[in-house]
């Protein structure tokens, strides 16, 4: 009896073992034929999440900050033609007659540059 139950316990046992043999050789046949495209899928996601990502991020960045300097730089360009327009006039010989009558002349307020471009707009 011992012997029968022995071979029933035996019997129940190796169909399950050749089951768990048979799937685990089949997860390792699905996972070698899977490594080709899984290598580089993750090659790529990581190409993505650390290289693109971040060249994008760091792009935008300098992307603003030339829009700032190009700001900058027509401001002090600006800031520029605004003194030369001032060095003309102070070089001028006839603005600087015209300064000094004012300044001599109490009556008359003192002539600035502002005041000398409006007068000199038609």
């Amino acid at each position: 009896m011992a012997n029968q139950l022995e071979l029933e316990m035996t019997g129940a046992r190796a169909p399950l073992s050749s089951r768990a043999r048979g799937f685990l050789a089949s997860s390792r046949r699905a996972v070698v034929r899977v490594i080709p495209v899984a290598v580089p899928l993750l090659f790529l996601a990581q190409l993505v999440a650390l290289g693109l990502w971040r060249a994008n991020e760091e792009r935008l960045r300098l992307d603003r900050a030339e829009a700032e300097m190009r700001a900058r730089v027509d401001a002090l360009r600006a800031e520029e033609l605004e003194q030369d327009a001032r060095a003309r006039m102070l070089s001028d010989d006839v603005y600087r007659e015209r300064v000094r009558r004012s300044l001599v002349d109490p009556g008359s307020p003192t002539l600035t540059v502002e005041r000398a471009r409006e007068d000199s707009r038609p």
